[in-house]
């Protein structure tokens, strides 16, 4: 019996023009396995789930789905991919019939597929929506939209290209709730996506793809999430930036945080040299000297990544009050408010240097 739902060996593609999207890609994939594929823009990543989806032939390398080299009509229906652009995925006259369609291409009788249809835009909070056209609707009710075309097949196989993309917190939240259901029923899921907010809730295993479009690190999510120097060559994140347990955090690591100054470090390995000439080798707590310039640059960057934080907290009290924490989206609603006063302190503290 074959356990992988797709395996790939020296996978390389360009396109026309000789632009490479793919460069000797290893991958093997098995049933019911969720997997994210992180890269920047440009790093191959969508270009890998089409040719999952059988759009695209590889320039080299071989290819086996569900255990066979063609992309047999049987094969693609257990296939299901959300494309970024849900323009290009969308083409029927209402959203009713954009998620009749594929249930009726696949025998459903017309009651039954309108049955489906209704659940799943019950089940997306679009039931409004059903006799607009796709194209008058917003760029998030077009992702839903989009999601709900593939659900409406039922695949053994999501491919899910940068899923989260324009929605806003609630929805976010509701897909990747959604997402962990699939999970649990046992689907195999495949999400290209440069957000590093949501995997560990999405999946299970990670590769990573650099702007060379080879694949960087393949591992367990949580682990490749701390594999800082991976996520920077890949520029997934920039070299201020860490990861703290399920969300990014980006803040400087010039010595200005407590667990580097009692450490007496400078912070993270590989900080660039105009660290050294902004607060000294020791860090900032051991070169006080130099009252005005040095800490005029941390208020300045506390200022900038006080206004983040503010709005992070505000993210996350939509994701608390769409999950009913009623209690905890006030409390965290009311840091976001409390910040506003950090901000005179630290212009007070500035205007006194």
């Amino acid at each position: 019996m074959n356990f992988f739902a797709f395996e790939l060996e020296g996978i390389s593609f360009e396109y026309q023009g000789g632009q490479k999207a793919l460069d000797s890609v290893d991958l093997a994939i098995p049933f019911g396995e969720s997997l994210t594929v992180l890269g920047t823009n440009g790093s191959g990543k969508s270009t890998l789930l089409y040719i999952l989806q059988g759009l695209l032939t590889p320039s080299s390398g071989a290819i086996k789905v569900f255990g066979g080299k063609a992309f047999t009509p049987s094969k693609r229906a257990r296939i299901c991919m959300m494309f970024q652009n849900s323009q290009a995925q969308l083409f029927s006259l209402t959203v009713l019939d954009e998620l009749m369609f594929g249930p009726l291409q696949h025998g459903l009788a017309e009651q039954e597929a309108r049955g489906r249809a209704e659940d799943i835009m019950e089940l997306l909070g679009i039931s409004p929506l059903a006799n607009r056209s796709p194209w008058q609707l917003s760029g998030g009710e077009m992702k839903k939209v989009a999601l709900g075309t593939c659900l409406s097949t039922n695949p053994d196989v999501y491919l899910l290209d940068e899923p989260t993309s324009g929605l806003d917190p609630r929805s976010q939240v509701a897909l990747v709730d959604l997402v962990m259901k699939l999970r649990e029923s046992g689907k195999t899921i495949i999400t290209a996506t440069h957000d590093l907010h949501i995997i560990e809730d999405i999946s299970g295993r990670s590769i990573v793809i650099g702007e060379d479009h080879k694949v960087l690190a393949d591992g367990p999510s949580i682990e490749v999430l701390k594999m800082n120097d991976v996520l920077l060559k890949a520029n997934l994140i920039h070299e201020h930036s860490h990861w703290h347990e399920g969300y990014t955090h980006k803040h400087s690591h010039f010595g200005v945080h407590e667990h580097a100054a009692d450490k007496g470090e400078a912070g993270i390995e590989g900080q660039p040299p105009e660290a050294e000439q902004k607060f000294g080798k020791g860090g900032f707590y051991q070169n006080m000297g130099d009252l005005g310039g040095k800490l005029k640059i941390l208020l300045e960057h506390w200022q900038e990544h006080n206004a983040e934080h503010a709005k992070t907290y505000l993210e996350w009290a939509e994701k608390a009050q769409a999950e009913g924490r009623s209690e905890l989206a006030a409390t965290l609603r009311e840091i976001a408010r409390e910040s506003g006063r950090l901000e005179e302190l630290f212009r007070k503290a500035e205007s006194q240097l």
